[in-house]
């Protein structure tokens, strides 16, 4: 733009971009600044374009005079005047310099489904359900140009030569018509539908195709070739930029269908005279006795469909995938320009510098693809379907929609005022406000500038803060009151229709009230005690046998007085905690640091083995500090139940060996801890397999248990018996008895 000038926002704002703790340690900034972001507010008057840009809209004004459910087609002369094709009725309407639509021609089909204008200015009518072409020429007298013998007549284009050709469905054939309205088979396609039509200043021909997503070009002698296969199944529109760069709109989806011949409508026969306009103009049909056929080339590439079933009109249900407009190049190169998850390309049109119009079904849009490849939403509709669109020569785009059947002429002007709401931003706790910073640009004659609103319930109410004063400057200090929720809102405005102010970031500074860290868990893991542990067994050809030898199972001592301390902990401002581990014996009064560190979720290792035995707690301390000053930190504490260290044996005493019955030796004692309850005791005679032993109570419940062991029978001589007793810390006293069998 000429004379424009640039608002320069200053560079802390950038600085804040790439440092969210610009500020201090403990400032946010919520930043908007892609069109994701800016996709989830609210627009009155502005768009958005891919960049994250936020522009006044164009100038959007109805049309009136339309009636029907559905606006299917549109067509415009060399004097700019605009014709409107509609459905049900079938009705075509003029437009002249955008004032109301007149009718012009009611036909007794359903549908008008394209139009075309040739350089004389005559109106050439394609309708469905019956396939008949009606031509109304300059003076606005109607007749039947041509029947032919298909239900539909999806779209229509004039050659060099004002020979007209019709894309028809259902059995997906090209028509060729002369200027005299005789018919021929310009090329018989495999596919069920040829959907839209366009020709290049060759006389090259271009189609669309459903349902295998084709596009074909034909030069004017018959050769055909495919130059592009679309993975979705039907090709709706077909543009062409001024470098003769192909543009193709998709819409797969599953789609409503148009009735084939009304019962209440016999069909058109050759000679008859029919009156359709309210002046009961008549006419009688121009049809040959038969179609002659075209002989094209062969096609290059064809997929093999079956013909004859019931095709899609131009209308959407829901589509089943994305759907895209794809630039195919002189080269043969195709890239994506647009992409629609919940819609349907349905209609296309470039202006006088090459900027693409798209309009969009179930998810009804306008869409502006720029020069410089930019796309951006104009405007949002209260219709379902924006079913076509075209732009006349004075860069006046205009589209027709359905579930309302309307005509909206968007001017390429700049509307006075629009307006931007964001999204309403959580910081999660109440919160006190820095500044306001945004980017942009603010041509001569326009104005910016951004509001904020702010309260502690998630949906703006009457609890709400009013609106506050504008910002004229980005930096400004935030005035809204504390709260936990803000929201801002950015008003564009315009003195000259030619000119818009531009908006790009916004960035808001807060400092959240500060709130105590949270522990989750914490906790000393338990270790399975070494003495209840399964015997290891080992494998040797296939058979189980246990080891001789040893104390199964049995960790190194050391391993087992190493706890393991185990934390999660969170803060809700987000800030860097310092966590410190403590101890101390039960008795003691003094807390000892076991461990320190910035952690929020971990683990630490407490070495147990050279503290006396006795009963400890283990103290987690986490504190905001590193974050706040001393005056606003918070901090939070949680304390272990009492846990054991036990790094002394079981003492076995008290031992006797007996003489008992049948050459059996009868061993009792007694195993005692000073801590830790015993867990288990086992015995070998002579180096041999281990054998358990129980308590003389039957169960290990206590710190103290009393055994007794009874022998197998054993020959004369001398034995030495060995006795384990485990505590639950993993300690193993040990003891032996010798003895004489006689």
């Amino acid at each position: 733009m000429k004379g424009i000038a640039v608002k320069t926002i200053c560079t802390l704002f950038f600085l804040i971009l790439l440092n969210p703790y610009a500020f201090s340690t403990t400032t946010n900034t919520w930043t908007q600044s892609t069109e994701s972001d800016f996709s989830k507010g609210t627009i009155q008057g502005v768009s958005i374009n891919n960049k994250g840009e936020i522009w006044l809209a164009p100038v959007i004004k109805t049309v009136t005079g339309i009636k029907g459910a559905f606006v299917w087609s549109m067509a415009t002369d060399l004097q700019n005047n605009v014709f409107v094709g509609t459905g049900d009725p079938g009705t075509v309407y003029l437009i002249k310099d955008g004032s109301e639509a007149v009718e012009i021609f009611s036909s007794p089909e359903l549908y008008i489904q394209s139009l075309v204008a040739d350089t004389s200015g005559n109106l050439y009518v394609g309708t469905a359900p019956r396939g008949i072409i009606y031509k109304i020429n300059n003076h606005g007298d109607a007749s039947v140009f041509c029947s032919l013998p298909v239900p539909y007549i999806w779209d229509m284009s004039m050659d060099n030569n004002s020979n007209l050709f019709a894309a028809t469905g259902n059995d997906g054939i090209l028509f060729k018509i002369s200027p005299d309205g005789r018919p021929s088979v310009f090329f018989n396609s495999p596919e069920t539908n040829l959907l839209d039509i366009l020709h290049d200043r060759y006389d090259n021909i271009y189609v669309g195709t459903e349902p295998n997503g084709l596009v074909y070009k034909i030069t004017p002698s018959g050769q055909a070739q495919v130059i592009y296969d679309a993975s979705e199944s039907e090709i709706h529109c077909l543009s062409m930029d001024s470098a003769g760069n192909i543009y193709a709109g998709t819409a797969s989806g599953t789609q409503a269908q148009i009735p084939v011949v009304p019962v209440s409508q016999p069909p058109v026969q050759a000679g008859a005279i029919t009156a359709l306009f309210k002046e009961e103009k008549s006419w009688d049909l121009n049809l040959p006795e038969e179609l002659p056929m075209a002989q094209p080339a062969p096609v290059q590439q064809q997929k093999t469909v079956l013909k004859g079933i019931d095709a899609p009109p131009k209308s959407t249900g829901l589509p089943t995938a994305s759907n895209y407009v794809y630039k195919i190049n002189q080269e043969g190169l195709v890239q994506k320009k647009l992409e629609t998850s919940q819609a349907f390309i349905l209609g296309m049109s470039f202006d006088a510098q090459d900027n693409l119009y798209v309009v969009t079904g179930n998810t009804s849009g306008v869409f502006k693809i720029s020069g410089d490849e930019s796309a951006s939403s104009l405007v949002h509709l209260e219709e379902v379907q924006a079913l076509c669109c075209l732009n006349t020569g004075k860069n006046e785009l205009y589209f027709g929609t359905g579930n309302m059947g309307r005509v909206y002429k968007i001017s390429p002007s700049f509307t006075k005022e629009g307006s931007f709401l964001s999204n309403v931003f959580d910081t999660t706790a109440p919160s006190n406000w820095g500044c306001i910073y945004w980017a942009g640009m603010q041509p001569e004659g326009t104005r910016l500038t951004l509001s904020t609103r702010s309260g502690n319930g998630e949906k703006p109410d009457a609890t709400w803060s009013g609106w506050s004063a504008p910002y004229e400057d980005s930096g400004e200090r935030i005035t809204s009151p504390p709260a936990r929720f803000i929201q801002y809102k950015a008003i564009l405005q315009t003195n000259n229709s030619d000119l818009t102010p531009m908006l790009n970031a916004v960035s808001l500074a807060y400092l959240p009230k500060n709130e105590p860290p949270r522990i989750i868990s914490f906790g000393i893991e338990k270790e399975s005690s070494p003495a209840s542990q399964k015997l290891p067994e080992t494998k040797t050809d296939g058979k189980i046998e246990s080891k001789p030898q040893g104390t199964p199972g049995q960790k190194p001592h050391h391993q087992v007085a190493q706890k393991n301390i185990q934390w999660e902990t969170e803060d809700p401002n987000n800030d860097t905690l310092q966590v410190t581990m403590y101890y101390r014996g039960v008795e003691e009064k003094m807390w000892k640091i076991l461990d320190k560190n910035t952690q929020k979720k971990g683990s630490c290792i407490w070495d147990t083995l050279r503290l006396p035995d006795g009963k400890y707690q283990v103290k987690l301390m986490v504190s905001d500090d590193p974050d706040n000053p001393p005056e606003t930190a918070f901090s939070t504490e949680k304390t272990t139940e009492p846990v054991v260290v036990d790094n002394t044996r079981p003492d076995i005493r008290c031992l006797n060996a007996a003489v008992g019955a049948e050459g059996k030796y009868v061993i009792s004692g007694t195993a005692k801890d000073e801590y830790s309850k015993i867990v288990k005791i086992q015995y070998t005679i002579d180096g041999q397999e281990w054998i358990p032993a129980f308590p003389m109570d039957g169960i290990f419940d206590s710190p103290e248990e009393s055994f007794q062991i009874t022998t197998r029978l054993l020959t004369p001589g001398d034995y030495t018996l060995i006795i384990n007793a485990f505590d639950g810390e993993g300690n193993i006293g040990i003891e032996k008895v010798l003895f004489e069998a006689k």
